[in-house]
Order: structure tokens, then C-alpha cells, then sequence
């Protein structure tokens, strides 16, 4: 495994997300709370994991386009988008 891969692996797994945790879509303008974590079986990975999202509120409109927007969310994808600043996270828990 190359060392950009190793390095992403690391920050993906500094990335603690807990039930109960708001996050702030910055491209939907969208605003949600992580509702339960749900490991999905998958045939090429063992465990693939998802997070059920209560979306509240959208606070600011794209140009009049409506957009929608996913209850459920992988944690990985869900880990990248907060590491790249799409999504902001504010977590119930302090981190250690």
C-alpha cells in the first residue's frame, strides 16, 4: 500500500463520528443529526457501514434549484467529506 493511501487510511480513522452528532452539508446547505450507525453486508468487503440522517433543515437554496438530499450516508464517505470540509461536524462526545 503506498504511503498517500496509508496517510488517508490514518486521518479517516482519527475521524470520530457518535449517534447524536450534528453535521452541516455545505453544499446542500442541509443540517443533520446522525441518527444510528448500521453495518451492511457487502460481497467485496466484509462490513461496509452507514449512518441513518435525520436532515432538519436547509439554510440556504442553490439558485432556486431543489436539492435532495440522502437519509443514510457511508462512514467512510461520511469520514472523507468532513476531512475535506464539506461536511462539518459538531459532536456530542469531547474529543480525548
Amino acid at each position: 500500500m503506498n504511503r498517500v493511501k496509508l496517510d488517508l487510511i490514518n486521518e479517516l480513522n482519527d475521524v470520530y463520528i457518535n449517534v447524536g452528532d450534528i453535521i452541516v452539508d455545505h453544499f446542500t446547505g442541509y443540517v443533520g443529526v446522525l441518527i444510528w450507525r448500521e453495518s451492511r453486508i457487502d460481497m467485496f468487503k466484509d462490513d461496509v457501514y452507514f449512518w441513518e440522517i435525520k436532515w432538519t433543515k436547509q439554510f440556504h437554496k442553490r439558485k432556486g434549484q431543489q436539492i435532495e438530499v440522502v437519509g443514510a450516508l457511508e462512514e467512510k464517505v461520511l469520514k472523507l467529506s468532513i476531512l475535506i470540509g464539506t461536511i462539518e461536524l459538531y459532536s456530542v462526545k469531547e474529543k480525548k
